[in-house]
């Protein structure tokens, strides 16, 4: 996260991405993702404490790939953390690396 000369701020995320299909059994294979994912930037960690809508900055559905990928976001305000899927719509194993914090 960096200042910018207009008193706005721009977020960098690097965000690396999988999808799976899942059979009957439970054997998993990789399929290509393509899709509009949340991406959120926050005052306060998501579900934690007296985390409140007026802690969501910026919210925003962008285009998420297969692999990893950079995501820039302007906003007004200074942000202090960053996640995609961060209310976990998608099924995921391990939906507690959907939010961290920022770093400068």
């Amino acid at each position: 996260m960096r200042a910018l000369p207009d008193d706005t701020f721009e977020t960098v995320i690097t965000v690396a991405a999988q999808k799976f299909y899942a059979d009957g059994a439970g054997v998993e294979k990789p399929t290509p993702l393509s899709d509009q994912i949340d991406i959120g930037l926050f005052d306060q960690r998501p579900g934690i404490g007296s985390f409140k809508a007026e802690d969501v900055i910026s919210m925003e559905r962008l285009p998420v790939i297969s692999g990893t990928q950079t995501i820039r976001v302007i906003t007004t305000r200074k942000p202090a953390f960053a996640g995609i899927d961060p209310y976990n719509k998608y099924i995921d194993r391990n939906s507690d690396d959907n939010v961290v914090a920022i770093t400068e």
